[in-house]
């Protein structure tokens, strides 16, 4: 007697999205599923439709075209509180979107506190946790002003930990810092995928993507051109638009 086969179900469903910015297309007829605990590496050239596409799975950018599920939600339904979808998805963006007015500590207990209703000694409890998971505990109470770059994207990252979500996602937060701070944010982000964090990420990290992705997407034009494996994508390229764009960053 067979085995059953696993069905499994995508935390995130595109399917034929198109995003205008009046004539430009954006994204163009872009369908894509991403499961639970896979690490999705989004790249292309700039302008490619990349950051539209992270910003499309939560709603920061609405979308003229096609079907965006997250998490069972429909999210382009006016049935939908993409308020409370988004409580599941924590978002790193290139700029560290820190509140400069706040210490490092009520950056990360400000949203458990008034949106999740969590009682501020275990949010406090939470923050202290996982700001010694991205180790920077000792900043605790430095406002963001006090800090580099990388402690700054750090921050950033433990600040959308924070919320618990079940998916992360992640929008070129290396590209803003100077070299020598990059790699303090990508082992936090290695460790994440370690731990079996559902993770999209759009960057230009070649090494990253090798060690950490399940499935490479290359986008060019608002078209996802390419996806595959890392060995699938950095050693038998098939488009040459990807090959040609390789070529040129490695």
């Amino acid at each position: 007697m067979s085995a059953e086969p696993i069905i499994r179900t995508p935390i995130i469903r595109m399917e034929g999205v198109s995003k205008f910015f009046g004539d430009l297309k954006a994204l163009d007829n872009v369908s894509l599923e991403v499961f639970p605990g896979q690490r999705v590496v989004i790249i292309g050239p700039s302008g490619s439709g990349k950051s539209t596409l992270l910003r499309a799975i939560n709603r920061l950018e609405t979308v003229n075209q096609g079907t965006v599920v997250v998490d069972g939600f429909d999210i382009r339904s006016k049935h939908t509180d993409i308020n409370a979808v988004r409580m599941e998805l924590g978002m790193v963006f290139q700029s560290f979107n820190l509140f400069p007015h706040k210490t490092v500590l009520q950056n990360l207990t400000m949203a458990p506190t008034r949106l999740k209703k969590v009682p501020k000694a275990e949010a406090e409890e939470r923050a202290m946790a996982l700001l010694a998971k991205v180790d920077i505990q000792e900043k605790a109470q430095v406002y963001p002003a006090k800090l580099s770059g990388g402690q700054r994207q750090r921050v950033a990252i433990a600040r959308a930990l924070a919320m618990n979500p079940k998916i992360m996602l992640f929008d070129e937060p290396t590209s803003a810092l100077d070299p020598e701070m990059i790699g303090e944010v990508l082992d936090v982000m290695v460790n994440l995928a370690r731990e079996g964090m559902t993770m999209v990420v759009v960057t230009h990290e070649m090494g990253f993507a090798r060690e950490v992705a399940d499935l490479m997407v290359f986008m060019d034009e608002g078209k996802i051109i390419e996806t595959g494996t890392p060995d699938e994508f950095f050693n038998h390229a098939k488009h040459p638009r990807l090959q040609k764009f390789l070529d040129q960053i490695l």
